[in-house]
């Protein structure tokens, strides 16, 4: 895998543009049949994405939560079968580009002489509608545009969007379907008050790496916690702002807190990895920190067996 962060013509191209959020099926779909149309034209397989997602500069306030941060979203893509991956800034200058400006600039900065339209995509500050349309601008400057088949597999309809409905709403067994894999958050965990030990359940306290990375609903899920040493281990896991042991019944900042089970070991200031497997309950503020206990115990019961046919 080559990453690409400025004009090269070392090799002729096909390639298909996309932030690629989550590297879903839809993507590895899409993925797939650039890889056949490569072998067939004799190019090299190659995406084209963003550092950042668009709306970040357009419309700020409606920038999503990320599926993958960045390191994640180019590892993902590299193990999808791409060979060269075209990383670009998205800024003024290219958010103004029409879709004749963005196709020339592909053909004669990065030699793509195909691009793949996945299906329902757009591009360009004009946006055209129609593939017919991509497909005559591309004409023009040199560049074949071809379209993709819909993706029709497990979990259809995909899309990043619909991914992050899932993880919002306590769905998290839908967006592994969806994506193919279990979502994670990755961060490193950090001294929180230790107030789950006192409950018996110690929890590994999980600050996330990436502010732009999506955290799923709050409430209780079962869980996998890949830790250091590689292993994923059953877990359970909170994510909210722990009412019944603040005083005012919020602690003010959102945590995410990992008891693994049967684990011990030092974790502090280490990287984990959470993979969310199935939601459990909503978060709610218990009358006594024995309820508490007991509510933990029946989550810890819930989640084993959830895990063990995971």
């Amino acid at each position: 895998m080559n990453i690409i962060t400025k004009s090269d013509k070392t090799n002729r191209r096909i390639a298909a543009v996309g932030m690629y959020d989550g590297v879903h099926a839809g993507h590895k779909f899409l993925i797939d049949y650039l890889r056949l149309e490569a072998s067939n034209r004799s190019l090299v397989p190659s995406v084209i994405t963003f550092t950042s997602h668009p709306l970040s500069l357009v419309r700020p306030l409606e920038t999503p939560g990320l599926l993958t941060p960045l390191e994640d979203r180019l590892r993902l893509l590299g193990e999808s079968g791409v060979e060269d991956i075209i990383l670009l800034t998205f800024n003024d200058k290219l958010r103004y580009m029409s879709a004749a400006e963005f196709l020339g600039k592909l053909h004669r900065s990065y030699a793509i002489d195909t691009l793949v339209l996945g299906f329902n995509n757009r591009f360009g500050h004009d946006r055209p509608d129609a593939f017919e349309d991509y497909r005559r601008i591309g004409a023009e400057v040199g560049v074949e545009v071809i379209a993709a088949p819909e993706y029709r597999g497990a979990g259809a309809p995909v899309s990043s969007s619909v991914i992050r409905n899932y993880l919002l709403s306590g769905a998290p067994e839908k967006a592994s379907e969806a994506l193919g894999h279990p979502y994670g958050l990755r961060g490193k965990v950090i001294h929180g008050q230790r107030m789950g030990r006192s409950f018996g359940f110690p929890t590994a306290n999980l600050s996330v790496s990436d502010d732009c990375s999506l955290i799923p609903k709050p409430g209780a899920y079962a869980a996998f916690v890949v830790t250091p040493d590689g292993m994923r281990r059953p877990s359970m896991v909170n994510i909210g702002f722990r009412p019944t042991v603040s005083e005012d019944g919020t602690s003010g900042r959102l945590s995410i807190e990992a008891h693994i089970f049967d684990y011990i070991g030092y974790l502090y200031d280490e990287e984990i990895v959470v993979e969310f497997v199935e939601f459990l309950r909503d978060e709610k503020r218990f009358p006594s920190t024995d309820k508490l206990r007991a509510q933990l115990e029946d989550d810890a019961s819930k989640a084993r067996k959830i895990l063990t046919k995971a």
